[in-house]
């Protein structure tokens, strides 16, 4: 399994070796994906996937994790999702993690993180101070369809892409 934590700090709790360490000190990694990664480990051992960071906003954890990797995480019948719901005490979804590029990939990660919501288009809107933001148009009948409140999910569409996100409906 592939984390951002090395593998003896996966198969030790509370303790995390130095560059394990330096890296939660200088917000490379936090203290959620570290937890969620030594909880990946229990349940799933050394299967090959790649799990890469959590993020949570509201009443919802979003992991994300390698391409092809989301059955292998979600577990047969959902079995690994409902302990990680358990767990955490909150609501969990998986996703592909890929390098965002541009629009289209910001597009797949909003599908793919608002799903059952259509989602229309993604635009990049600049900012006349020079700044910009995602403006995700999701179809406004799929408005009761969002996982979870737009403001949650636009911090969580925030903190992924490093980029402000706002949903719109059309």
């Amino acid at each position: 399994m592939k984390a951002p934590i090395c593998e003896v700090c996966l198969k030790t709790d509370g303790i995390l070796c130095p560059a394990d360490e330096k890296k939660l000190e200088e917000g490379i990694i936090t203290e959620l994906d570290v937890k969620i990664s030594r909880m990946l480990y229990k349940l799933l051992g050394d299967a090959d996937i790649e799990f890469k960071k959590a993020v949570e906003a509201g009443d919802l954890v979003v992991l994300i994790v390698g391409e092809g990797d989301v059955p292998i995480v979600i577990g047969k019948g959902g079995k690994n999702i409902k302990y990680l719901t358990r767990e955490l005490g909150k609501r969990v979804r998986v996703i592909e993690g890929r390098e965002i590029r541009g629009t289209e990939d910001v597009k797949k990660l909003a599908i793919d993180l608002l799903y059952p919501a259509g989602v229309f288009g993604v635009n990049i809107v600049y900012k006349p101070d020079g700044g910009k933001y995602y403006k995700i148009l999701v179809f406004s009948r799929d408005r009761n369809k969002l996982p979870e409140k737009a403001e949650v999910l636009e911090s969580i569409l925030s903190q992924i892409t490093g980029v402000e996100a706002k949903i719109f409906f059309i």
